[in-house]
Order: structure tokens, then C-alpha cells, then sequence
């Protein structure tokens, strides 16, 4: 759904958001969106402080939750957003939180700027203990008890990841909101990427997290090595009964070239010369108007990321999800979507991959119009929290 930004109120708003702004381009498109819709809300023009979550990451240790340097940098600020971003995965036993936002209480206490967690993932695929159920528990507590903080989880299980871990506790307090990408904008460019007298579709694939995403031991599950063989297999087939189109891969991460130089090794070399095409990996704030935008000029997208997806879909784009992982499951149930995956960490994948690209290039124009039904009730469904956040703006004005 298109927004429309209107004319701005002359009042400025200083928000410090905390996320990734330098990892996966699909936060870009989340933080796109997000940042779309507040102001378009708000009607104020917002004067965004960029801060990098992986900052504070034991990995990268530059900085921490719980200083005076961040407390006060916040209270700085009229505002402060955590998020998107999947930071609620709770396994990390180091943290107060049991997640990477490890905000101890007495930080909060000192923090008076207002606090919006954005539309964060709660995962707990990776790993779980008790230890970490319990310090979560106890920061929802406190962030849900506190009228100057909205908490929001996004649409793909972490709700339900919640619900399953502490019941209906929650029930109310938190909302459950669409990714900031459903709301973003996209530009065209000259891309030289899309070759003349071809169609393009687009193709996301991953390496990471192959232990989690593939595991032959499962009932019908398959390796990830013949997950790759079986979709280049199925990538040849449909290059060689499909003239007019080309295959675009689009690296959303530094680790999906891993995946890419695999299926292109498999692809024949009359077609990999001719009709692939590799897209840059771009990082940062608006490298999504890049990427994304050529999304737009596919026919349609198989995509096995969650941005790949909602990117998609977000721009009534035809999309398969490759599924070999809970989240994307879980966004497509929850947008009424389930039909439009293929689990491909399951034997026999490929018979069913087969039959809904077939059914999809017979039915875009029927499928963009599902999707544009999708986004209206996505964009409805959100209203709440903006509301809130609207409310929350207003109090401090």
C-alpha cells in the first residue's frame, strides 16, 4: 500500500534508533518502511540517529547497553526505537535479557526518553535455556509495566514464540506489528543487470545455519547438498523450457554468495553464461532502493529469506518461498499465505516447486491482485501501534 507523506508539521523530532543498519540489506527495507510510516503518522519530519546494534555484540564489544555514554546519549533524544531486527533470540546466557538487547533494569530507570521496540523477532530455534526464559520474562515485565515504552514483536511466530513461553501474561501489552518492510519504498534505476528480450525472475538462496535449516536425520528431510542439486536441477529445466527468461541471484548477506557459487557451478554453462545474473551485495541505508527495486522488475521471486519474502510481497510481487526455516512458515500462516510455500528441506520438494512456478506464471496478474488484498490488511492491522506511538509523541510535545 502506497503511503501518503503529505506535508510535514515544521516540528522536528530526534529519534535515536538502535539496529542493524550495515548486515542483512532486508533490515534496510524494514527500517525503509518503518521510517515511512512514522513520519507519515506523525506528520513531523524525524531527524533519525543511526546507532549499529552490532556495536553492541560481544563479537564486536565497542559498546554497552548499561553506560552513562548510552544512557545519556538517549536521554539526548526524543525518542528511542530498538529495532527491527531478530533481537529477541533467547540465547545468550551473558546477557540480563537472556537476548542481545541487554538493558539492565536499572539502565531503564534512567533512561527518561521514550522507548518504541520495533517490531522485533523472539526466537528461540537457535537455543533456549531456563535461565534465559526467566531474565526474558522478567524484562517484559518491566518494559510492559511502563507507560513510557511500547513494546511490539513482528509478524512471523514471535507472538506466538511468546504466548507458547508465558501464556496469555503478555496478552495485550505487547503488539504484534508487520515488518517495517511491507511499508518501504523502492526507486528505479538504470540496472544492468535486466539484459534486452529477456524476463527476469529472481532467486534468493542461503548458506547459513545449514545444521538448522536441513537435517537428512528428520523424516523426509534432505541434505543441503541435495537441496542444491535438486533446485539447480529444477533451475536448468526451467532455464531450458523458458527461453524468454533469465535467472537473477540476489545475495541479501556476504554468506548467500556461498549458496549462489554452488547452484552456479550446477547451472549449465550454455545458460550461466547467458542467462544468469549475480546482483551486487549492497549494504547500508538506502542500498535496499537498489536491490529491491530491481525485485520490482521481476515476474516473480523464489526467495528462502524473510525479507526476500515480504519484500516481495510488500511490492505485489509473485513470490515461492523456499522454506528451511520456522519463520517463514510462520509469516506466510499468518498472512493467510501458506499456499504460495514450497518446503524445500523435504524430500520430493521439487515436484512441488515445479508445479507452483507452472501455476504461477499462468496466474501473476491474479496473484499481484491477492497480494495487494494482503498488504491492505497488513497496513489495517498495524494501525494500533501507530495509534500508540502517535500518543505516546504527542505526550511529550
Amino acid at each position: 500500500m502506497k503511503i501518503d507523506i503529505g506535508e510535514f508539521n515544521v516540528a522536528n523530532l530526534k529519534v535515536l534508533q538502535i539496529a542493524s543498519f550495515n548486515g542483512n540489506i532486508g533490515d534496510n527495507a524494514n527500517h525503509n518502511g518503518f521510517r515511512r510510516r512514522l513520519e507519515s503518522t506523525l506528520n513531523i519530519k524525524i531527524d533519525f540517529t543511526n546507532l549499529e546494534m552490532r556495536e553492541f555484540y560481544q563479537s564486536w564489544n565497542l559498546r554497552n547497553f548499561n553506560s552513562h555514554s548510552f544512557i545519556e546519549m538517549c536521554n539526548q533524544h526524543d525518542l528511542v526505537v530498538i529495532g527491527g531486527g531478530n533481537f529477541f533470540e533467547l540465547k545468550w546466557d551473558y546477557s540480563s535479557t537472556g537476548t542481545t538487547v541487554n538493558i539492565e533494569e536499572k539502565t531503564l530507570d534512567q533512561i527518561n526518553t521514550p522507548i518504541i521496540i520495533h517490531g522485533v523477532g523472539c526466537d528461540i530455534a537457535k537455543g533456549a535455556t531456563e535461565i534465559t526464559i526467566n531474565k526474558f520474562e522478567k524484562f517484559l515485565d518491566k518494559l510492559t509495566a511502563s507507560e513510557n515504552i511500547i513494546v511490539s514483536v513482528r509478524n512471523d511466530g514471535s507472538y506466538k514464540t511468546i504466548r507458547d513461553l508465558y501464556g496469555d501474561k503478555f496478552d495485550k501489552k505487547i503488539h504484534l506489528v508487520p515488518d517495517g518492510a511491507f511499508f518501504m519504498e523502492t526507486k528505479q534505476f538504470d540496472y544492468p543487470e535486466l539484459r534486452n528480450g529477456y524476463k527476469s525472475i529472481g532467486v534468493n538462496i542461503v548458506s547459513d545455519m545449514k545444521d538448522i535449516r536441513f537435517d537428512e536425520k528428520d523424516e523426509d528431510g534432505v541434505s543441503y547438498e541435495s537441496f542444491l542439486e535438486t533446485f539447480s536441477n529444477e533451475m536448468n529445466e526451467f532455464l531450458s523450457e523458458n527461453k524468454d527468461y533469465q535467472i537473477i541471484l540476489f545475495p541479501h548477506i556476504y554468506s548467500d554468495y556461498v549458496a549462489i557459487n554452488e547452484v552456479l557451478s550446477r547451472i549449465e554453462d550454455k545458460y550461466r553464461r547467458t542467462r544468469v545474473v549475480v546482483s551486487p551485495l549492497l549494504t547500508g541505508e538506502g542500498a535496499e532502493e537498489y536491490i529491491f527495486g530491481l525485485y520490482a522488475n521481476c515476474d516473480f521471486i523464489l526467495g528462502m529469506r524473510f525479507h526476500s519474502n515480504v519484500s516481495a510481497i510488500a511490492q505485489n510481487i509473485p513470490s515461492i518461498a523456499l522454506s528451511s526455516y520456522k519463520k517463514i512458515l510462520d509469516v506466510h500462516s499468518e498472512l493467510n499465505l501458506s499456499e504460495r510455500i514450497v518446503e524445500v528441506n523435504k524430500k520430493g520438494f521439487e515436484n512441488e516447486l515445479k508445479s507452483l512456478i507452472e501455476s504461477t506464471m499462468s496466474n501473476l496478474d491474479e496473484i499481484r491482485a491477492s497480494y495487494e488484498q494482503v498488504n491492505e490488511t497488513v497496513y489495517n492491522e498495524s494501525l494500533p501501534f501507530y495509534e500508540d506511538i502517535e500518543s505516546l509523541v504527542n505526550k511529550i510535545n
